[in-house]
């Protein structure tokens, strides 16, 4: 059972990245996701549904298998926030690289309710952050695709 906490909760061990290993996963979760994921398919949606209870069982388990509340190696809530920031966009080169930019500075500075749902003990908290981070990058990509068209 450890060994595949440690793969999913570390997203095949990007987690184990010695510098920034959430700028990490969240690199190869954007690279994965323009590689090979429809991201305007209907299934996009309750495949990313899913993924939340997933993520925070891991997250959960991850934060009593590290001994800490938000441990750096647990990166799999960066890859359900990219995934949560792609959501419906369209294929564009220019929205990807944007949205993980976006993704990145709503991730680190947290801006409310992130901060306080980071505060929330368990998987949880380690995993709701990014999902407002990703929302948040999914509502600018939309703002930006509009001017953009």
């Amino acid at each position: 059972m450890k060994i595949i906490v440690k793969l999913i909760a570390t997203f095949l061990g990007t987690g184990y990245s010695p510098i920034a290993s959430g700028t990490v996963a969240s690199m190869v979760s954007a690279l994965l996701i323009w590689l090979f994921i429809p991201t305007q398919s209907i299934w996009y949606i309750p495949i990313v549904i899913f993924l939340i209870p997933v993520s925070h069982f891991f997250c959960g388990v991850g934060t009593k298998f590290w001994g800490k509340t938000d441990a750096s190696q647990i990166v799999l809530d960066e890859v359900v926030g990219m995934a949560i920031t792609y959501m419906l966009i369209p294929k564009d080169l220019l929205l990807f690289v944007v949205g993980f930019f976006l993704f990145r500075v709503y991730d680190i500075f947290k801006i409310p309710p992130a901060g306080a749902a980071e505060k929330i003990k368990g998987g949880w908290g380690v995993l709701l952050d990014d999902v407002v981070a990703g929302i948040y990058a999914n509502i600018g990509l939309w703002i930006l695709h509009y001017f953009l068209q």
